[in-house]
């Protein structure tokens, strides 16, 4: 199955990855990677995970505080959000 990113999950993501590059050479790496296995294991059993709405599903990453929001639109998964799972959801956006 493929997957398609909106503009603010692509946000969120570039916030991440600006943050774990400044924190300590090589983690941005770890995260990026971490977040493509994420897509994999979505793209492979969508309705597998927990259920956070009528439409929605969230995936969380196995090592860092994220997690990925998003839905399964038939023939692909639209991912809407990129979640730090320690942050205010108020002070996301």
């Amino acid at each position: 199955m493929k997957y398609r990113i909106i503009s603010l999950a692509s946000e969120d993501l570039a916030g991440a990855v600006k943050y774990y590059e400044a924190q300590c050479e090589g983690l941005v790496a770890d995260f990026l990677d971490e977040f493509e296995a994420s897509l994999e294991r979505i793209c492979h059993c969508p309705d597998a995970w927990m259920a956070v709405s009528h439409n929605h599903r969230r995936h969380l990453f196995r090592r860092f505080p994220y997690a990925v929001l998003y839905y399964n639109a038939g023939n692909e998964i639209i991912v809407s959000g990129v979640m730090n799972l320690r942050m205010d959801p108020e002070k996301q956006r």
